[in-house]
C-alpha cells in the first residue's frame, strides 16, 4: 500500500507540477499577448499618423503642381492668314480682329475667346495679310473659326490659314513665302 500511496503521491506532484506550470505558461502567454497588443495598438496608431501626414504631403504636392502650372508662361502660337476680300479697299485691321473674334465666339463660346488672348499682332492691308495671336491650347479651335469668317465688315471675304508657328519671325516668314506663291 505504501507504494500505491507513494505512487499515487509522486503522480499528484507530478501532476500539480504540470498543472502549476500549464496556469504558469498561460498566464505568460496572456501577458505576451497583452504586450503584443499594446503594440499593435501603438502601431496602428503612428500609423494613422503617418497616413494622414503622407495624406498632407500629396495635397500640398498636388497643389504645389496646380500653382506651379497657373505660373508657368503660357505658349503662344502666331497664325499667319491672308484675306481674300471683295471690293477695291482693304478691311482695316479693326475689322478684321473683330471678325475673327466673333467667329471665335460662334464656334466656341466667350471663355474660349478669353482663354485663346486672341490679338492681331500684324496686319498689312496693302497685302492683306496678317498674323494672330493665340494660346496653344485654342489653336485649333481658333483656325477652324478662320474658316467661319465669310465678312469683314459690311463686304464679302475669306480668311485663308497660311502657317501656324511658335514665333512672329517664322510667321512673317511663311507670309512672305505664300505671298510669292499667289498670283
Amino acid at each position: 500500500m505504501q507504494l500505491e500511496t507513494a505512487v499515487l503521491a509522486a503522480l499528484a506532484t507530478g501532476l500539480a507540477g504540470y498543472m502549476a506550470w500549464d496556469i504558469y505558461s498561460r498566464r505568460v502567454l496572456e501577458r505576451r499577448i497583452e504586450t503584443l497588443e499594446k503594440q499593435l495598438n501603438s502601431l496602428a496608431a503612428e500609423m494613422g499618423r503617418v497616413l494622414k501626414a503622407a495624406g498632407y504631403a500629396l495635397q500640398s504636392i498636388n497643389a504645389e503642381e496646380f500653382l506651379e502650372k497657373l505660373r508657368r508662361r503660357r505658349r503662344r502660337r502666331y497664325i499667319a492668314f491672308i484675306v481674300v476680300y471683295e471690293g477695291e479697299q482693304p478691311p482695316s485691321p479693326q475689322e478684321v480682329e473683330r471678325a475673327i473674334i466673333r467667329a471665335t465666339e460662334r464656334l466656341a463660346g466667350q471663355l474660349t475667346v478669353a482663354l485663346a488672348r486672341l490679338q492681331l499682332v500684324y496686319y498689312d492691308p496693302e497685302k492683306a495679310a496678317g498674323i494672330l495671336r493665340a494660346s496653344h491650347d485654342t489653336k485649333y479651335l481658333v483656325l477652324a473659326a478662320l474658316g467661319l469668317v465669310r465678312r469683314i465688315g459690311d463686304r464679302r471675304a475669306i480668311i485663308i490659314p497660311v502657317r501656324t508657328s511658335g514665333t512672329i519671325k517664322r510667321a512673317k516668314r511663311a507670309l512672305a513665302v505664300a505671298r510669292r506663291r499667289l498670283p
